[in-house]
């Protein structure tokens, strides 16, 4: 016996409705690309820009965080996830801080490092050498947007 499926009449319009809504999601990429050609035009033989980010974006296309943060043997590993639409360029360090929230020493985690749109990058950074004590770490990085982006973890050192 050989099956033969009854058409549906609600198929047509489902796959209809879907290829609408992925032909809008497609041409909604494209079409916030070409309004910042024409909001940021460069001059005539200026060289592109080092990342996608320029004056003048809106915050909400910047955006980043500190996922995770973690102490792998000598060093600090550091997990950045840029959340936002735009590659953009970080720069970041990490701040240790005492009892009495005064400043110890700092060490750089990332310098200039560009980030493509949705993606994470586990940074590395050596761990400073400190004296015994209690301490907060601090992860800042810094994504271009209006705000930093930290991360925090409680540190003990034992005699």
């Amino acid at each position: 016996m050989k099956y033969s499926p009854r058409p549906s009449l609600l198929r047509a319009p489902l796959v209809v409705v879907a290829i609408f809504v992925l032909a809008l999601l497609a041409l909604y990429p494209g079409a916030s690309l070409r309004a910042q050609g024409i909001a940021h035009p460069l001059p005539p033989n200026a060289p592109a820009p080092a990342t996608a980010v320029m004056p003048g974006d809106p915050p909400a296309d910047l955006d980043g965080e500190v996922a995770d943060m973690y102490v792998k043997g000598k060093r600090l590993e550091v997990v950045y996830r840029n959340t936002g639409r735009l590659a953009t360029q970080i720069m970041g360090e990490l701040q240790v801080r005492d009892e009495a929230g005064e400043l110890v020493t700092t060490a750089t985690i990332v310098e200039a490092k560009v980030i493509g749109a949705g993606r994470s990058e586990k940074l590395r950074v050596a761990m400073p050498t400190l004296a015994p004590g209690r301490y907060t770490l601090y992860a800042v990085v810094d994504f271009g947007g209006d705000a930093l982006t930290a991360a925090e973890a409680a540190l003990e050192i034992k005699p």
